[in-house]
C-alpha cells in the first residue's frame, strides 16, 4: 500500500519543529540571543503529526511482517543506527561549543545510547530524543501483539485494542487533570508523570487515530471509531496540557485524516516536501542542536533572521549526509546482516525486508 502523501506529511512536521526549535524554543538555551521577530511556538505540534503518522505506517508495517523478529529487525535497523550518530554529533557539538541544557554525563550520555532513558526518568542528551521514548512504548505494543497472535493482527483486534487504550488514555487524562493542567510537563508531580508516561495519555489517542485512518484508508470508507478516536486525541491534550493546545490538535487531526482518506493530495507529492520527508527522521534528530549552535555563532555577524537560514540550510545538508550514509547504507547492512544471523540460527531461508516504511 504505497501512500506517498505520508512523506509529505513527515516533511511538514520536520520544518514545523525545525521552525520552533529556531525561533522561541532557541532562546531557552541562549537566553541572550535577540529575540526572534517571530516565534512559530506551534511549529512543535510537529511532533502530534509525527504521531499519527507512525500510527498508520507502523500498522501498515506489522502487517507485514511474518514473524515478530522481522517487525523487531526492521524498527532496530531503521531507528537506532541513524540516532546513535545524531547522539554522537550532540555529544561533540555539545562539548566543544558548551551549549547550555545539553547534559554530557557519562552516565546520562550512556542511558541515552538505550533511547528509552525517558521509562527512567534519565534527562535526554539532546531536546528532541524524547519523543523516541515514546514511539518505543508503541512499537513494544505492537510487538506484543504480533507474539500473542503469531503475527496475525486482524482489523477486529486492532480496532478492539484502540478502543481499549481510548478508554485508558481518556481515564487517566481525567484523573491527572488537576496535578497537570497548565503546567510544564517538567512539573508535573512526579507519580502523576509516571501514570502519564506509562499510559501514554496524551499521546496514545494519536497512534489509534494513525491506525483507524490505515484501517480506514485499506477499506475505503471511514471506519466508525476513526473521528471519536480524533476527538479523544483533542480531549487529552486539553486535559493534560491546556485547551490551546487541543485546538491545534484538532486542526491536526482534521487534516490528517482529510489527507488519509484522500486518494491523492498533490500539495503533498511536490519534491521540496517529499525530499525533506526523505531526510525527516535524520533531521528530526539533529536540526536543534545544529541550528542552536550556528543561530548563536552567526548572529552578531549577519543578524537573527539569516543566522536562522543560514542554520536551516546546514540542518538540512547534515541531515541529507545522515540520510545518504547512516539510513540508505548503515541501516540497510545492519538490517541484512540480522535478518542473515536470525536465519542461520533458524535454518530457515533469508527472506529480504522491505527497506522503507
Amino acid at each position: 500500500m504505497r501512500f506517498r502523501e505520508l512523506d509529505g506529511l513527515r516533511g511538514i512536521a520536520a520544518l514545523l519543529v525545525l521552525l520552533s526549535h529556531y525561533t522561541g524554543a532557541h532562546n531557552s538555551y541562549f537566553p541572550n540571543d535577540p529575540q526572534p521577530m517571530i516565534d512559530v511556538w506551534w511549529g512543535a505540534f510537529g511532533v502530534q503529526l509525527f504521531f499519527l503518522v507512525s500510527g498508520f505506517v507502523i500498522l501498515m508495517s506489522a502487517e507485514a511482517a511474518q514473524r515478530p523478529s522481522d517487525f523487531v529487525i526492521s524498527r532496530f535497523s531503521r531507528l537506532y543506527p541513524t540516532y546513535w550518530i545524531a547522539l554522537a554529533i550532540g555529544v561533540i557539538i555539545g562539548a566543544a561549543f558548551a551549549v547550555p541544557n545539553v547534559p554530557l554525563a557519562p552516565d546520562v550520555v550512556a542511558m541515552n545510547l538505550t533511547m528509552v532513558q525517558r521509562w527512567f526518568l534519565v534527562p535526554n542528551v539532546l531536546d528532541v530524543f524524547w519523543t523516541l521514548a515514546v514511539e518505543m512504548q508503541f512499537y513494544v505494543l505492537i510487538l506484543l501483539l504480533l507474539v500473542l497472535t503469531r503475527c496475525r493482527l486482524s482489523e477486529k483486534l486492532m480496532v478492539r485494542v484502540s478502543l481499549a487504550w481510548l478508554v485508558v488514555c481518556l481515564l487517566v487524562a481525567i484523573w491527572a487533570f488537576p496535578a497537570s493542567y497548565g503546567l510544564d510537563p517538567q512539573l508535573v508531580p512526579t507519580p502523576v508523570k509516571v501514570v502519564l508516561n506509562i499510559t501514554l495519555a496524551a499521546y496514545g489517542p494519536l497512534f489509534c487515530t494513525g491506525m483507524l485512518a490505515f484501517i480506514s484508508r485499506r477499506a475505503g470508507r471511514m471506519h466508525l471509531l476513526l473521528i471519536p478516536s480524533a476527538i479523544v486525541a483533542v480531549a487529552v491534550s486539553g486535559l493534560v496540557e491546556h485547551w490551546r493546545n487541543a485546538v491545534i490538535v484538532a486542526i491536526i487531526c482534521v487534516l490528517f485524516i482529510i489527507v488519509s482518506m484522500r486518494k491523492q493530495t498533490r500539495l503533498l507529492l511536490i519534491a521540496p516536501l517529499q525530499w525533506t520527508g526523505k531526510i525527516s527522521y535524520s533531521l528530526y534528530l539533529v536540526h536543534s542542536i545544529v541550528g542552536y549552535v550556528v543561530i548563536h555563532q552567526l548572529w552578531p555577524f549577519i543578524g537573527r533572521p539569516a543566522a536562522v537560514l543560514v542554520a536551516t540550510g546546514v540542518a538540512l545538508l547534515v541531515a541529507w549526509i545522515m540520510y545518504k550514509t547512516a539510513e540508505r547504507k548503515l541501516s540497510r547492512g545492519i538490517r541484512t546482516a540480522l535478518v542473515r544471523a536470525r536465519d542461520r540460527r533458524s535454518g530457515g531461508e533469508t527472506v529480504p525486508l522491505a527497506s522503507r516504511d
